[in-house]
């Protein structure tokens, strides 16, 4: 979910959203188990694909401040599995109106088709699009100014890895770290990618060191669930 750097002006970092919002949370759902009339709320203002209804609801539901918010999901060809960005143009449009775009890759490059959303166990899909909504969750506060200014500095890798690291920590918050958990445990077998230390370090004490954890890997993600009351895990 490496931003896309065509839209990369269009975003502002801000720091964390209230724990005060977060859901509870669900070890596993199962696909059986959804009704959509249960989630009906939630698909006010938003445009999504028939067949992803499902995942797109559940994770939504654990953003009930984003209910007035406009929101399409998207499948499109491109490189990098998922992102999310305003409109183009509604960046310049009051908050109220605006309408945000997470575009969910259907076709892409060889060393990330076994993580195409599409191959995504269930739960690491609900998982995967909770992360891009929180960062919707975070974008709709932001001025004009303050979006166009958060693409500059998503120029940074430094920036970048902290600012997703931010993200996945907002992810867990709202109580969906089982789901996310799903999905970095998923992409690091898959890719094949060795646990890897640092953003935390990041968090603590500013500095940037040299080992980056852009996005948590599952050992960070269970220490920060463990953290968090809301999982009540002993």
């Amino acid at each position: 979910m490496k931003r896309n750097l065509k839209f990369s002006f269009l975003i502002l970092f801000m720091g964390l959203s209230s724990p005060a919002f977060s859901q509870t949370p669900k070890v596993k759902f199962l696909p059986e188990d959804f009704r959509a009339s249960d989630y009906e709320k939630y698909s006010l203002k938003k445009k999504f694909p028939k067949e992803i209804e499902a995942q797109v609801l559940t994770a939504l539901s654990f953003y009930p401040q984003l209910l007035d918010t406009r929101i399409k999901f998207r499948f499109k060809k491109r490189k990098t599995p998922l992102t999310s960005r305003p409109r183009i143009m509604h960046v310049f449009l009051p908050k109220k109106w605006r309408t945000y775009i997470i575009t969910i890759s259907s076709e892409t490059t060889e060393s990330f088709a076994p993580i195409l959303f599409s191959r995504l166990p269930y739960n690491a899909q609900i998982g995967v699009l909770g992360h891009e909504i929180a960062h919707v969750l975070e974008y709709r506060t932001q001025t004009s100014f303050q979006l166009i200014a958060l693409g500059f500095k998503l120029g940074n890798p430094h920036f970048t890895d902290k600012f997703e690291f931010r993200t996945d920590e907002r992810t867990i918050s709202h109580g969906l770290g089982y789901q996310l958990f799903g999905w970095s445990s998923f992409v690091r077998k898959e890719l094949k990618v060795a646990e890897w230390k640092g953003a935390s370090e990041v968090l603590e004490s500013g500095n940037i060191p040299e080992a980056k954890e852009r996005y948590m890997n599952p050992k960070t993600i269970k220490k920060y669930m463990v953290e968090n009351p809301i999982y009540d895990i002993k």
